[in-house]
């Protein structure tokens, strides 16, 4: 299968991180099906433009994945068990960016919903807390990116839900670039949003399927 030649003009590490994200991707998005064999090595090189050894560092992050295997005398292997593949964010690039800031935005919009509904009175503070340690004229920048990722877990955790937790506390790193990059310093108003009893939701034919569980209560 062709592939876009990678430039010369990068280190052998960005090289490789390069290559690695485009076999990733070919082998995620079924070009590559499970239990179909690679192009060999020399292949793989000629194809991107680089080097043998570039190209077995790029396999070697794939088989640390689990997203390859490779079958003595016979090559490397896309691996056939689906399920056992880690999930990986790539960063930057304002491309990577760009795709965890939509990630960011469909977790934390339904987060938030969440927190509004389940939160409690200790939760409240926390965020306030948070906020607080936010204000420029308080903390130096760095102490107040701090607080902004704890900010963000703090909603996570009002939500009751582990797997809302876990999973922001996976995109931390990437948060903090984005945060980084993206604060404007509005934080008086944030608070707002879990002050008050989430709207009552206007009515649509598909709505019923996303309402929360009766099993999550709000406490005070």
């Amino acid at each position: 299968m062709p592939h876009k030649r990678i430039e010369q003009t990068f280190s052998p590490q960005s090289l490789a991180d390069r290559i690695t994200v485009s076999l990733r991707e070919a082998i995620v998005n079924g070009q590559y099906a499970p239990g179909v064999q690679l192009p060999a090595g020399k292949s793989l090189a000629l194809q991107f433009g680089v080097s043998i050894t570039v190209v077995r560092e790029a396999l070697s992050r794939l088989k640390s994945d689990g997203l390859v295997a490779s079958r003595q005398g016979k090559g490397v292997f896309v691996a056939k068990d689906e399920k056992a593949r880690p999930f990986r964010l790539t960063g930057g690039t304002p491309r990577a960016l760009l795709d965890v800031f939509e990630l960011r935005m469909g977790v934390e919009v339904q987060a938030a919903r969440l927190a509004a509904e389940r939160r409690t009175t200790r939760d409240l503070k926390q965020m306030e807390k948070c906020l607080k340690a936010m204000e420029p004229a308080r903390k130096s920048f760095d102490e107040a990116l701090d607080a902004d990722i704890e900010f963000h877990r703090a909603i996570a955790v009002a939500t009751r839900n582990p797997l809302i937790v876990s999973f922001m506390e996976f995109l931390q790193p990437h948060l903090r670039e984005a945060i980084a990059l993206a604060r404007k310093g509005k934080t008086s108003e944030a608070l707002q949003a879990f002050t008050k009893p989430p709207p009552a939701p206007r009515p649509r034919p598909m709505r019923s399927f996303f309402q929360p569980s009766a099993a999550h209560s709000t406490k005070t």
